[in-house]
């Protein structure tokens, strides 16, 4: 998963570089939109099949029950189909009113390349939710790579020939459709098929329920997720701002999935096998540990990316997207110090704990919708960062309230502390660089001395503990040829946090 990542996030950054120089501020809005509106309506689609598919097919094989697993596979798929005509019906309806701002092409186009597109994607992500319920991340990692290597050489052809708006979102269709071929494929390969034989009646006594409070809760939180930022910069402020505000969320994303994906991606499976496994206090020490880690890796986060913004969007994109650097800034701030939330979320899915989620993405798309038509409107671009940064804090203080008030939920507080310590006095000193010299060089640099300075203080501060340590060495084990060098410095560690 984290060679997928950094292979994925890099070619995303080199093919969003590519369409954004290719096609102008204008025509990359509407290209963004068209994406936007796609992976809209893959989660609409998807609902909460996934979620539930990755919770119980993850229980059953930690009961050592394959054939339930199966079955509840097939129910699924079931659903997942139904629920995608569904919801291609309905746009195909509301299609007049969610067109690009700007837009000069056919409605047939518009809607054929959103329709295979989300379709495609829907059914792909369904599947590879199964296959990681199944422990098999290879698939999702194998497929990602490979799709992203023919994206991004399609990309490339296409700006080199200065190709049209049009032939770039085809393409998009086309390789979205691709994803079905690849996945069935490697589904059969690793011998993940659906089984349409009875479930049994005590675990859809479980699995009804949650299914219906996770699409309570994924169709409020997809109303929050910059749907409503994004449609008013499209209706009101114009195509330009809706590709400034896509670029700082996708490279926002980028950057947090560059850190965290191969963590964020066996956290629920994960949490779901140890629950069934061991119930509530192996829950708890696992959860305690990706808290851990959520938050080193989201301080990381915050931290360079504040300071690397302003060389990286000039670089790859040119000056003409300079408006998106103090948007990326506030993204990548709260993004990094939020980035628990998936663990708490996780938590509350795997435990039965759905309708607190679901609360919690009321809560969500409440605040979202109400900070956008207050800010969008009068403050454009700014009004929908400013938007999306208070509905992500709003949300990660419910979903953390309502995990910790669990039983058996208790967190590493003293560790938490020290890392946050660690980050505070790594950026005081990135601060001092900057304030000499704010050049885009100099906030570089800064950057840089924040990261070795952080991790530098979080063993200073004995904020790891020997497990941390025995973890990388096990890492270590499995690529020798890569990590070896670190193996001594890693027992040096492990042996002195033991020590404390």
């Amino acid at each position: 998963m984290a060679a997928s990542t950094y292979l994925t996030v890099a070619l995303g950054l080199v093919v969003s570089a590519l369409i954004a120089r290719g096609l102008g501020p204008a025509d990359f809005g509407q290209y963004a939109y068209v994406i936007w509106l796609s992976g809209f309506l893959v989660v609409v689609a998807n609902n909460g099949l996934g979620i539930s598919g990755i919770r119980f097919i993850s229980e059953c094989l930690g009961k050592n029950d394959s054939a339930q697993a199966a079955n509840i596979h097939g129910w699924l798929q079931r659903w997942q189909w139904l629920s995608i005509a569904v919801v291609a019906g309905v746009f195909v309806l509301v299609l007049p009113f969610l067109k690009p701002a700007g837009w000069h092409g056919t409605v047939t186009v518009l809607a054929c390349v959103v329709i295979v597109s989300f379709a495609s994607k829907a059914a792909y992500l369904f599947q590879v939710s199964i296959a990681k319920g199944h422990g098999h991340f290879n698939i999702e990692a194998w497929s990602t790579m490979l799709m992203s290597v023919i994206y991004t050489a399609g990309i490339a052809a296409m700006a080199l020939t200065r190709a049209p708006l049009a032939y770039f979102l085809i393409f998009f269709a086309v390789v979205s459709a691709a994803h079905i071929v690849v996945i069935r494929f490697m589904l059969r390969h690793d011998g993940i098929r659906a089984a349409y034989g009875p479930c049994e009646p005590l675990i859809m006594e479980r699995l009804k329920p949650h299914l219906l409070w996770t699409v309570v809760q994924v169709a409020i939180a997809t109303l929050g997720n910059k749907t409503f930022e994004t449609y008013l910069l499209n209706t009101q402020v114009g195509a330009a701002e809706v590709g400034y505000f896509a670029l700082a969320s996708n490279l926002t994303r980028g950057a947090v999935e560059l850190v965290s994906s191969s963590l964020t991606t066996m956290l629920m499976p994960a949490l779901a096998h140890a629950y069934g496994a061991g119930g509530i206090r192996q829950v708890n020490v696992l959860l305690g540990d990706a808290v851990r880690y959520c938050l080193f890796l989201g301080l990381v986060v915050a931290g360079v990316g504040v300071l690397w913004s302003d060389l990286g969007v000039y670089v790859m994109y040119g000056a003409q997207y300079g408006a998106v650097v103090d948007v990326l800034r506030i993204m990548v701030l709260i993004g990094g110090c939020t980035l628990a939330d998936s663990a708490f979320g996780a938590l509350l899915s795997i435990t039965d704990n759905q309708r607190q989620r679901a609360a919690a993405s009321l809560i969500f798309v409440v605040s979202s919708a109400v900070s956008a038509f207050l800010l969008v409107p009068q403050y454009g671009l700014t009004g929908a960062m400013l938007s999306n940064a208070i509905s992500r804090i709003i949300v990660f203080i419910v979903l953390a309230s309502a995990a910790l008030q669990m039983p058996g939920i208790a967190l590493p507080w003293r560790k938490l502390t020290k890392l946050a310590l660690a980050a505070l006095g790594a950026a005081a000193i990135a601060a001092a660089i900057v304030m000499a010299d704010a050049h885009a060089l100099s906030q570089f640099l800064a950057g840089t001395v924040y990261l070795l300075i952080f991790v530098w203080l979080t063993l200073r501060l004995n904020a790891w503990e020997a497990k941390d340590a025995e973890l990388l060495i096990n890492v270590i084990d499995r690529k020798p040829a890569l990590l070896n060098r670190l193996r001594p410095w890693a027992i040096r560690w492990r042996d002195k946090a033991q020590s404390n």
